[in-house]
C-alpha cells in the first residue's frame, strides 16, 4: 500500500495540543493576569484554527486580553519554538502506521505550514520513522490544494504500479485534489456526508485498520 498522509487533525490532534499549550500559558506564562481560563482557551484555539500568520494570531491575542507589545513578542517566539512539545496524535495513531509499516506500505505525508514548524511537531509527534518523505507547504513553496504538490509526491511512487492512496481531513485541500489526480482518497471525517471525492470515510483509528485490512485483503 502506498500511502500519503496529511498533519494536522489527520494524524495529529490539533485542538489537543492547542488546548495543551493553552493550559500551559494560563499556568505558567500568564498567571499574573486575570484571565477568564475558558475565554482565553476558546479564543485561543479559535485564532490558531483560522488560516493567518501567526503573527496576527498573537496580536489578536494581545488586543483582546491587554497584553503588552513585548509580551505579544515574546509569547509568539516561545510558541514557535516550543508548541511541539505539547503535541498529541490521534488515539490509535501511531499503531496503525505501525501496522502499515508492518505490511509493506510505503508512507508519505504533505502538509500545510512552515517546515520547521511541521517537522517539529512531526518528530515530538514520534511520526518520522514512518514517513519515506515529508512535503511541506513552507519547504517547496507549494500549498495545498494546488495539484503540483500533490503531483511532487506521486513522483515518489513513480516505480510502482499499485495505487497511491491519500487520507486527510479536509475535503477540498485534501480529498478534491488527490482524487483530480487519480488518488484513491480517504477522508478523516465525522459525517455522514456523500461526495464523489471521497472513497472512504473513517472517524477514528479503529475504523481506518478496518479499512487498511479491506485493502490489504484484496490485494
Amino acid at each position: 500500500m502506498n500511502i500519503i498522509f496529511d498533519l494536522d487533525d489527520t494524524l495529529h490532534d490539533k485542538k489537543a495540543t492547542l488546548n495543551n499549550y493553552a493550559d500551559y500559558l494560563l499556568n505558567d506564562r500568564l498567571s499574573r493576569f486575570e484571565l477568564c481560563q475558558h475565554t482565553f482557551k476558546h479564543e485561543f484555539v479559535t485564532q490558531n484554527t483560522i488560516i493567518q500568520p501567526k503573527s496576527q494570531v498573537f496580536s489578536t491575542m494581545a488586543s483582546r486580553f491587554g497584553f503588552s507589545a513585548q509580551l505579544r513578542d515574546d509569547l509568539l517566539k516561545e510558541f514557535d519554538s516550543s508548541l511541539h512539545e505539547f503535541s498529541v496524535a490521534f488515539d490509535g495513531a501511531l499503531d496503525s502506521l505501525e501496522r502499515l509499516k508492518n505490511n509493506g506500505s510505503s508512507i508519505g505525508c504533505i502538509t500545510n505550514g512552515r517546515d520547521f514548524f511541521q517537522r517539529n511537531k512531526i518528530r515530538a509527534l514520534g511520526l518520522e520513522h514512518f514517513f519515506d518523505f515529508v512535503l511541506t507547504s513552507g519547504g517547496v513553496g507549494i500549498k495545498k490544494p494546488d495539484l503540483k504538490i500533490f503531483r511532487m509526491g506521486l513522483e515518489k511512487f513513480t516505480q510502482c504500479s499499485h495505487s497511491v492512496y491519500f487520507c486527510g481531513d479536509s475535503l477540498l485541500a485534501d480529498i478534491r485534489p488527490a482524487k483530480e489526480l487519480g488518488m484513491v482518497t480517504i477522508w478523516k471525517a465525522n459525517t455522514s456526508e456523500k461526495s464523489n471525492f471521497v472513497d472512504y470515510l473513517f472517524d477514528n483509528f479503529n475504523e481506518f485498520d478496518a479499512i487498511s485490512q479491506k485493502i490489504f485483503s484484496t490485494k
